[in-house]
């Protein structure tokens, strides 16, 4: 690669070859295709809704761009192509191109130690690289759950010197950086934001500005500032009520982070335009960005919610075909990306009042596929050749399971000779054909495969939950428990955690455990097994109590996927009623 080559140079002479960019709405209009996607968004409704904008590319050129409703439903304002919307995660791809352009430029290495750059990140004994930001491997604890578990609601903007304590107030990582996966990973987009602004000397958002977003045009783009002017022109988030009427809302917040990117329909057809620009002799950042994340060892990663790609985006498959993608939802606003790079294919969709919008963006990207799918639109699970299995075997498989990083329940159960899968309690959740004795295939509407496969250990067994090829998620079986509220009352008591200077009060109330902070309200625990909890709050979602020597209870662990083994000690009482710390 020559030193003076860098991803900007290509994306700008690619953006420029490639002008002008939009077919709009009438220019596709009496095409095949045209119609066809006219009748897919015809059923998005009337003029009293909210914004929605797409955008459809094919061989690195705008075949169909468009938006309706409103970005403004109290004043009528229509939403256009130039409506900005807040995107979510799709923002990510952003900051992983930032580090890209980077290191194409020579300025920083992905094996580089974090600390070279943010030399206030505590020494945890094993190197952290930018790489481990990049791939999710980090083993950092995520900083929102952390927030919340400290009770901190401050409305400071989520930079790195407000995360900053979070990081040191952790004593051991999750797990070995690069040897494992976590699909959270808040904290490391703030770090990388960082990374970029000390390696540039620039903020990050001024960097992004010169250097990703002008070059291509991108006016309407820009990341958050704690200074930022309101934005303009910008598609207002609502949600609909139980009747189906629309209230603004303001869920997504307004704080600075790494998800508050504001851009436009527009804009993010040049984006996709120009990573579809070759450069000639060189591996595009568009290639760079669409390589799998590997584990150190050299395992891809193929996550079922998380990320699979450096851009962020998630990989698998379409009736046959590979696809890449991402669906963010922030308040009132969803974004969608879907991109199929064999037949280069993007469609992407934003609105402002839908809580998902992929099906929009999807449905537009098959009409130009249609020919290219290899599979139906939905499995025929009738042509599917059921093994047969044994009665007891079914029996056996039959019962709980739990995912504890991820708090996920599932059940298992028989009904008709037929083994049923379920994540919530009392369904009869979904029939699952015996490809073997261990391996089934539920019934679930479309495309994709979804199996469950058996696999008995030493005591008890797993379940593990695989979608298409991904690695799977596993599920161990569990006899449940339940506490009558005296037995609860062992759990009771003040609990505090030295590392976020924060406590909780667990008390029982009706029957149930709950914990209580005065900033972040109460949690309502299930008991699963024995002093294990799942909360019906993410940050809590799965909590493992601790005992002495003389049985007693002495605290407990978070056990989520995000902070993995934060320990609350439980507080004892004094002979004059008052808590003592340890």
């Amino acid at each position: 690669m020559s030193e003076n080559f860098s991803p900007t140079n290509y994306l700008i002479a690619g953006c420029l070859a490639l002008c002008p960019l939009t077919a709009n709405a009438s220019n596709l209009a009496e095409t095949a295709h045209g119609q066809a996607i006219a009748k897919v968004l015809s059923e998005y409704g009337g003029p009293g809704k909210p914004a929605l904008a797409i955008t459809l590319l094919q061989d690195g050129k705008v075949i169909y761009e468009n938006a309706f409703g409103n970005a403004n439903l109290e004043y009528k304002v229509a939403a256009t192509v130039d409506t900005k919307f807040q995107v979510d995660s799709l923002a990510w791809e952003f900051i992983a191109a930032a580090i890209l352009t980077l290191e194409d430029r020579g300025q920083l290495a992905l094996t580089d130690d974090i600390r070279k750059y943010l030399p206030q990140i505590p020494d945890f004994g094993k190197k952290i690289s930018i790489n481990h930001l990049l791939s999710s491997t980090d083993g950092l604890y995520g900083y929102r759950v952390m927030k919340s578990l400290g009770g901190w609601e401050s409305t400071e903007p989520e930079r790195y010197e407000t995360i900053l304590p979070f990081i040191k107030g952790q004593k051991a990582l999750n797990f070995n950086p690069g040897e494992a996966f976590s699909p959270g990973g808040d904290t490391r987009f703030v770090l990388l934001m960082k990374i970029v602004e000390r390696v540039s000397g620039q903020a990050f958002e001024t960097y992004m500005k010169e250097n990703i977003f002008s070059p291509l045009n991108m006016s309407n783009t820009l990341f958050l500032t704690e200074n930022s002017e309101p934005v303009s022109n910008v598609a207002v988030p609502y949600l609909a009520d139980a009747k189906g009427a629309y209230k603004t809302t303001h869920a997504g917040g307004k704080a600075a982070g790494p998800i508050d990117l504001y851009t436009t329909i527009r804009d993010l057809s040049l984006w996709r335009v120009a990573m579809s620009a070759p450069a000639p002799g060189k591996k595009s950042l568009a290639d760079r960005l669409n390589a799998p994340v590997r584990l150190d060892a050299g395992n891809v990663v193929r996550d079922i919610s998380g990320i699979s790609t450096y851009g962020q985006l998630h990989a698998g498959m379409e009736r046959g075909i590979s696809k890449f993608y991402r669906t963010g939802n922030s308040g009132g606003y969803a974004s969608s990306i879907f991109h199929f790079p064999e037949q280069n294919v993007t469609a992407i969709a934003l609105s402002s009042g839908l809580a998902y919008n992929g099906n929009y963006a999807m449905r537009i990207a098959s009409v130009v596929l249609k020919n290219h799918f290899t599979e139906p639109e939905t499995i025929d699970y009738a042509g599917i050749a059921a093994a047969k299995v044994r009665p007891e075997l079914l029996r056996k498989y039959a019962g709980n399971y739990w995912n504890r990083l991820r708090a996920i329940s599932a059940k298992v159960h028989v009904k008709d000779g037929v083994l049923h899968y379920s994540r919530t309690e009392g369904s009869d959740g979904r029939a699952a054909i015996p490809l073997s004795d261990s391996v089934f295939q539920l019934k679930i509407d479309g495309d994709d495969k979804y199996t469950i496969k058996f696999v008995d250990k030493k005591e008890g067994r797993d379940m593990h939950f695989i979608m298409a090829n991904s690695d799977p998620l596993v599920f161990e079986s569990y006899t449940p428990v339940s506490y009558p509220e005296s037995a609860l009352a062992q759990f009771a008591g003040t609990f505090y955690c030295k590392e976020l200077d924060s406590s909780f009060v667990l008390e029982t109330r009706g029957g149930l455990l709950t914990a209580r902070n005065l900033r972040v309200g109460t949690v309502v625990f299930k008991p699963i097994t024995a002093d294990l909890f799942s909360g019906n709050k993410d940050f809590m979602g799965s909590i493992k109590f601790n005992r002495g020597n003389g049985n007693e209870v002495t605290g407990f662990q978070i056990a989520v996927d995000e902070v993995r083994g934060l320990a609350f000690t439980k507080i004892p009482i004094g002979d004059d009623g008052t808590l003592r710390h340890r």
